[in-house]
């Protein structure tokens, strides 16, 4: 590949755009690829970043329109990369595969459910299919574990627990237009801890539960939900969740931006046998890893670490070799975000309604940089008693609890009214 490199473009520019060019442009300097375009309706702010990847000295042309730069160059691109704001993708995704010009899609691909099933039947189309970027999968570890729970090496899965908190000023909720909203010029857009931020540990543990192959998922059938928001805004920052899949009986996950110090993000996969405590981005002084560890019922101890490596750059370089022919299709096709979509829309439909946290359960706190933090008191504690028992807030006695029902698969298709009725 290295005598001819694959030509590229990126749809953005700002914002998560920057990883993917600072990618992309590793990659150049190794000729494995050239980037030729890249777009940003912001480019008057964005000359920093313009001078940074050196866009004029590799002969990048630069568009303000995406739809333009497409239309110029949909016949040199052999792939493209859609860094975009979700609620974006699907238009933009649409116009790349009707020019026959295969995309990696940055996650998630959709939060509209009905939107996704419209995106993979076009994505049938394309001569190559669209890669999502959830990066996890890639991991050898994670590959290596799933293979050994489809071996049954420690029995079936029982339950899967994850605890996601990620503390986020309310400066991150101005960030964009689309930050923290539920709909945005009629597009359903849904951006909360659980369909963006803390999406990637949701589609880790829809992985586990497939059965059908390491690369496998599984449907979702039941979920219920309680959706809280502390900061000011449509959407939620704080997501509890207990869901069932057709062969994993229970999923809990809480996860919250409404808190005052970031846990370890570790999935945990109760079987049969043992329990894997799986945490895909362990931090230490000398960077990242990966670290399992298995604990057997009959006492016994495994302890596996791995070095990480850097995420996008293997993703975005797993799927070059699919589209140069070395392997038959990509990591994370469309179809194998159908879970996630699913349990994301399913639990707004359990929930009903996003309900606000009264200040005086918030503690508020501001950082050494004057950052303004709402923090939902005891929140950690509260997480912790839903995973450990599966009683919501709202059956834990807390003031600001409130009660949901269950939702099932067959009920998506009330999606769209449930997020209407919401953002009223």
């Amino acid at each position: 590949m290295s005598g001819n490199p694959l030509k590229v473009g990126i749809i953005g520019i700002g914002g998560f755009a920057a990883a993917h060019h600072r990618v992309i442009y590793e990659l150049e300097k190794k000729q494995v690829l050239k980037l030729i375009c890249t777009c940003d309706i912001n480019l008057e702010n964005l000359k920093p970043l313009i001078e940074k990847f050196q866009f004029r000295e590799r002969n990048v042309e630069i568009f303000i329109s995406y739809t333009d730069m497409l239309e110029k160059f949909y016949k040199k691109l052999d792939f493209i990369t859609i860094p975009a704001p979700i609620h974006l993708h699907a238009e933009m995704h649409a116009e790349c595969v009707r020019r026959q010009i295969p995309v990696h899609l940055e996650k998630p691909p959709t939060l509209d459910y009905q939107q996704l099933l419209e995106m993979m039947k076009l994505d049938s189309f394309n001569r190559k299919k669209t890669n999502v970027g959830f990066n996890f999968i890639i991991q050898n570890l994670r590959q290596k574990i799933k293979q050994r729970i489809l071996d049954g090496e420690f029995g079936s899965i029982e339950k899967i627990t994850f605890i996601g908190m990620w503390p986020r000023p309310v400066s991150y909720f101005k960030r964009s237009t689309w930050a923290g909203r539920l709909t945005l010029n009629g597009k359903i857009v849904l951006d909360s801890c659980l369909g963006n931020a803390i999406s990637h540990y949701v589609q880790n543990i829809l992985f586990w539960c497939g059965k059908d192959g390491i690369f496998s998922y599984d449907p979702i059938e039941i979920v219920q939900a309680e959706l809280y928001r502390a900061n000011n805004i449509q959407g939620t920052d704080t997501v509890f969740v207990n869901a069932s899949t057709k062969n994993v009986p229970e999923l809990r996950i809480s996860l919250t931006h409404a808190c005052d110090e970031k846990t370890n993000d570790i999935e945990r996969i109760y079987c049969e046998n043992a329990t894997i405590h799986f945490e895909g981005y362990a931090h230490a002084e000398s960077g990242t890893f990966v670290r399992c560890e298995i604990q057997w019922k009959n006492g016994k101890k495994e302890m596996v670490i791995e070095p990480n490596g850097e995420l996008l750059l293997e993703n975005i370089t797993h799927y070059l070799d699919y589209i140069g022919g070395k392997i038959h299709q990509p990591l994370i096709p469309l179809i194998h975000t159908e879970p996630f979509v699913m349990l994301n829309g399913l639990a707004y439909i359990s929930a009903k309604r996003i309900h606000q946290i009264p200040e005086d359960h918030l503690d508020i706190t501001k950082n050494e940089k004057g950052e303004i933090f709402f923090a939902i008191k005891e929140i950690k504690k509260i997480s912790q008693h839903f995973i450990d028992t599966g009683l919501f807030p709202s059956q834990q006695g807390l003031k600001w609890g409130k009660s949901t029902g269950a939702a099932s698969r067959k009920e998506i298709g009330k999606l769209q009214q449930t997020i209407l009725e919401m953002a009223k």
